[in-house]
């Protein structure tokens, strides 16, 4: 091959892809670290890149970073795989992606043609479920917003980036798993492509994506955590019980160890969320620090894009709020039916002693 379509600078010291020239376009897969091992990471590739019909991959097991020209439907194309880089993203995820030029002038007609929506993976039985995936288009020209909207194949949100230099405009969606479309083009005829406002850009959508997904990630735990109902629904049995009559010492006894059980699970319970609150704060913080970067300023008539990738944010937080509210409400039972316990306890064994006192009398 002549010549490489990007810069192979993904590194630990460039940290990110760089086109040598553009238009470019591309899509990554990013695969979680939590639930894929690096071993399943990379014959997944293999798989992936074999399934697309991609030639002369050259791949290994030891290499943290891989970046690599390959033949693409007889045309040229560029394979960045990551298992561990110094990004943010780095932290939660595999980075699989592939890039080429296209050969067309007509923006439009290149979203609908390139590796876009070539292959969906997960839906072969043969390949992993990814975490989250998008696609990038970076075009040399101004794009007016009719072409933008057709390439993002909806209604699209946007913000002008870099002192208003770029058009960073896109949809993301969370159906089976978030994906997004980005579309990057300069606002005017005379800005020059600075390499490294590019960069930076493809660097900052992969660490938002990344950082949106870990979000999302806690959510899905949230979502199958029944901890905090489970505990109200073993409390309201219990009360019921303390509130039968002639109730064995035993079962008292029975009773109040389940109290504190349930005491001391909402309790662990508490930390548990205390420890995603953090880290939801953490991930927002991070997030909010590389939008800050971006140099963001507003397009008239289009909603954010940055605005629409927090949403998953409020979700998580909406969740967390909820179990929190359910485990103190839980607390705030526990605490009133201790006294309860304890107060007919005292009387049961006084009924009981006075029972005695006038058998022996």
């Amino acid at each position: 091959m002549k010549s490489s379509l990007l810069l192979h600078a993904l590194s630990l010291n460039d940290r990110i892809l760089e086109p040598n020239k553009l238009p470019l376009c591309g899509r990554v897969w990013a695969y979680s670290k939590e639930n894929t091992s690096r071993e399943m990471f990379v014959g997944n590739c293999i798989s992936l890149l074999s399934l697309l019909g991609v030639e002369d991959a050259s791949m290994s097991w030891k290499d943290d970073i891989m970046a690599f020209d390959v033949s693409y439907q007889k045309k040229p194309a560029t394979v960045i795989i990551s298992l561990q880089d110094d990004s943010l993203a780095s932290s939660y995820f595999y980075f699989l992606g592939i890039w080429i030029c296209p050969e067309s002038d007509d923006p439009v007609r290149v979203s609908r043609n390139t590796i876009v929506d070539d292959i969906q993976p997960g839906h072969d039985e043969d390949l992993l479920i990814p975490a989250l995936t998008y696609a990038i288009t970076l075009w040399d020209k101004p794009l007016q917003m009719p072409e933008m909207t057709k390439m993002v194949r909806s209604d699209i949100f946007g913000q002008r980036i870099y002192q208003g230099s770029f058009h960073l405009c896109g949809q993301t969606s969370i159906d089976t798993i978030p994906s997004a479309r980005f579309v990057i083009s300069p606002t005017s005829p005379s800005v020059q492509q600075g390499r490294y406002e590019i960069r930076h850009a493809l660097y900052s959508l992969r660490n938002l994506m990344a950082l949106m997904g870990a979000v999302l990630g806690v959510y899905e735990k949230l979502q199958q955590d029944d901890s905090a109902t489970d505990l109200y629904s073993r409390l309201m049995v219990l009360m019921g019980k303390a509130e039968q009559k002639g109730i064995e010492a035993e079962q008292w006894d029975e009773m109040v160890c389940e109290l504190a059980r349930i005491a001391f699970k909402g309790a662990e319970t508490t930390i548990s969320y205390a420890r995603f609150e953090n880290e939801v704060r953490s991930i927002g913080r991070l997030f909010d620090s590389i939008v800050s970067e971006l140099d963001i300023s507003e397009m008239l008539g289009v909603g954010g894009l940055i605005e629409r990738m927090k949403v998953p944010f409020d979700h998580v937080n909406d969740a967390l709020d909820e179990h929190m509210r359910m485990i103190d409400h839980t607390e705030k039972q526990t605490g009133i039916l201790q006294p309860m316990m304890h107060a007919r306890m005292l009387a049961g064994q006084q009924m009981l002693l006075k029972k005695l006192f006038k058998h022996n009398a």
